[in-house]
Formats: C-alpha cells, structure tokens, sequence
C-alpha cells in the first residue's frame, strides 16, 4: 500500500511538472489542470489566494513528493505494534495520528488525564496510509523534512535517508524514536525497497 501511495505521487508529481511547463509557454492553464491544482493545494494546505499559478505550482512539487518506502515501513511497524495494536487491527490506523474531532477519532486507552486528542480511525488500510503522506507533506511540524528532501530532489540523490529520518523527531514523544526507525529499517533490510519501478525518478 505505501509502495503504491508513493506510484501516485510520482504521477502527481509528472502531472504538476507538465502543468507547469504548458503555464510557461502558454503563459495560462486549462480548466481541467486549474481544477486539478486548486484540488490539490487544498488538499496539501497550500495557499492559492492572490498568488501567482506558478508560485503555486512550485509550492506543491515541494509538498506533494515521495516518502521513502522504508521510512513509512518503519514508522507503521513502530506505530501499530508490527499491525497488532487495537488501533491497527480494529480501526486500520497504522500511524499514530492524533486528532481533536471526535467524529474521526477514538479515544486511546493510556491517554494522560488532561488530555483530549483522539486517535484518527479509517475504513480502509489505504487511507490510513494516504493521510500519513498527506500528514508529512503538509504539516508545519514536518517542514523540516520537506526541506531536506527537497534538497535531496534538486541533486536527484536520497541514498542518505538517515538526515531525513532525522527530522521526523517531532512525530513522536520518544526521544530515541529517530534512532528507533533507522535500527529498523535497518535491521530489516527495508532499504530494498527504496527504489521499486524507480520512484526517484520523476524530478
């Protein structure tokens, strides 16, 4: 499922380059691609009011890009107990994500008194996985990450996901979570998976 949630973003990604490239020689975009962009900057909360189409653009072939199938591995494996946790097994919820809204969440059984986040529930496995990678590519906690991989995009290079890694150590409370998914992902030889049908490809 992250292998083919990351098969869509290259897609994303391939279709935003070419609105781009039209916007620049045509100084305009059709209908359909506008529709398709404005979709997708709200679903990646990237501001459109005021704003150039191909500032736009760029703002979201800076969201909207692959996360490393190793990485998401070993974050679903540390946040759903290897898929045995309730949250896993009775709500498809492999990430760990909190929420306040009590129409999408569930409340979890060690929540500290005082507290009143939820756990994110879903219908699916997939779209558990697909807000994850709308959760890293969006939320401001994850810019640092975003930079980075940005970055690793310009020189066409991720062989060094440990840096990336490194900046999801906000996503958890644990102070050795960081070094928790690279022992993982190590460990289990997730590297493997790192370049199934070539996702780095697509710039």
């Amino acid at each position: 499922i992250i292998i083919d949630q990351n098969r869509k973003i290259v897609v994303l990604r391939q279709r935003l380059i070419d609105s781009k490239n039209y916007l620049n020689q045509n100084k305009t975009l059709s209908q359909t691609d506008q529709i398709f962009i404005n979709n997708l900057a709200t679903k990646y909360s990237v501001a459109t009011k005021n704003r150039h189409k191909v500032d736009i653009i760029n703002d979201l072939l800076f969201s909207v890009d692959i996360i490393p199938n190793s990485i998401a591995l070993a974050q679903a494996a540390i946040e759903s107990g290897w898929g045995s946790s309730r949250f896993a097994t009775e709500y498809n919820a492999l990430f760990g994500e909190s929420t306040y809204d009590s129409k999408a969440g569930i409340v979890p059984f060690e929540r500290e008194e005082g507290k009143k986040h939820l756990v994110k529930y879903f219908k699916t496995l997939d779209k558990s996985v697909e807000s994850y990678f709308i959760n890293i590519n969006s939320h401001f906690a994850y810019d640092k990450f975003r930079k980075l991989r940005k970055i690793f995009r310009d020189k066409n290079n991720f062989l060094n996901i440990n840096l990336l890694v490194d900046k999801l150590d906000s996503y958890a409370e644990d102070d050795e979570y960081v070094d928790t998914i690279v022992s993982i992902i190590h460990d289990n030889k997730l590297r493997q998976y790192d370049n199934i049908l070539s996702l780095l490809t697509v710039s």
